[in-house]
């Protein structure tokens, strides 16, 4: 009898330490997934500039450590007491609808966590909770902000312009736009050069991990003869290509949420893209109206099939 209660012992001692074990190799302290009814391109976009679209509420500071477009996002998130990593996996489920599976863990306090957690709703559970579920609501929001369509291949035809090269991060492609724009109207008006359609930029480095891009803002012209000679604004041919367009209404300022969605359309359908992004605006966002029916066109450069 009592050697049955030594091995009894024994064994309840062994899933004990197996169990201990198992936690402390998870790969997180904390695991989630919730499923959000749009593409990934979208949700990627989202929980790339977490900072910047919840910067009212967020006292933290966001690193993305590593990314994978429209796959996956690994971020330090550094609060007032402690630092916690998280891990965002995306999920295509159908061409509406995407799976989200994020893993946080927190360095500092592993054990404790892991051991907690199952068992209790921790502190460090109640706050993630938390900031997952107001991702989800204001990814909810955001969605009724824009949208898009994909038009499929174009040409995008030659065009004549003077320009102002400029680079800045991503979220401030917009307020740099607009900090210039009155110079280069000025500049055509002056000069009696003619506008000669919609302003435009060209995208020419577009780099996702630093958020950051190199651009020329550009106002096409008729008349090439009699340019002036000036300090920063400058005249070029943009050259025709071939490209894959998209459509997309809404505030200028969030119109790099279709870039993703170009690149994934142009690997789909065996493009090899020359990573030239081009947005034309056809309406002023200074006559204001309702920001669902501002129109710019995106195109994104491609060469011959892979």
């Amino acid at each position: 009898m009592k050697k049955i209660y030594i091995a009894f012992t024994i064994l309840i001692l062994l899933f004990f330490a197996a169990g201990i074990l198992y936690l402390l190799n998870r790969p997180s302290d904390y695991q989630a997934h919730f499923t959000v009814k749009t593409t990934r391109d979208i949700v990627y976009y989202n929980l790339h500039n977490w900072d910047f679209w919840n910067r009212n509420h967020l006292n933290a500071e966001i690193e993305i450590l590593n990314t994978v477009p429209v796959s996956s996002i690994s971020q330090k998130v550094t609060l007032q007491d402690t630092t916690l990593i998280f891990k965002w996996e995306f999920e295509k489920l159908n061409d509406s609808s995407t799976l989200v599976r994020v893993f946080v863990s927190d360095p500092e306090r592993k054990v404790y966590n892991r051991l907690t957690i199952p068992f209790r709703n921790t502190t460090f559970r109640k706050s993630v909770r938390r900031n997952l579920i107001d991702i989800i609501t204001r990814m909810e929001s955001l969605l009724k902000t824009f949208k898009y369509e994909f038009k499929g291949i174009y040409h995008f035809d030659k065009r004549a312009c003077v320009y102002i090269s400029l680079n800045c991060s991503i979220r401030d492609k917009a307020r740099t736009m607009i900090a210039n724009v009155a110079e280069l109207n000025q500049f055509v008006r002056q000069n009696k050069l003619g506008l000669n359609g919609s302003p435009f930029l060209v995208i020419h480095d577009w780099h996702d991990s630093n958020d950051s891009i190199k651009f020329d803002f550009c106002f096409p012209i008729a008349d090439t003869n009699n340019i002036p000679e000036h300090p920063k604004i400058k005249f070029m041919t943009v050259d025709d290509m071939n490209a894959l367009k998209t459509d997309f209404f809404g505030n200028y300022g969030i119109s790099d949420i279709t870039w993703y969605d170009l690149k994934e359309e142009a690997e789909k359908m065996g493009y090899r893209s020359n990573n030239k992004i081009i947005e034309v605006y056809r309406n002023d966002p200074h006559n204001g109206g309702n920001e669902l029916e501002w129109k710019a066109e995106i195109y994104l450069g491609i060469g011959s099939f892979e």
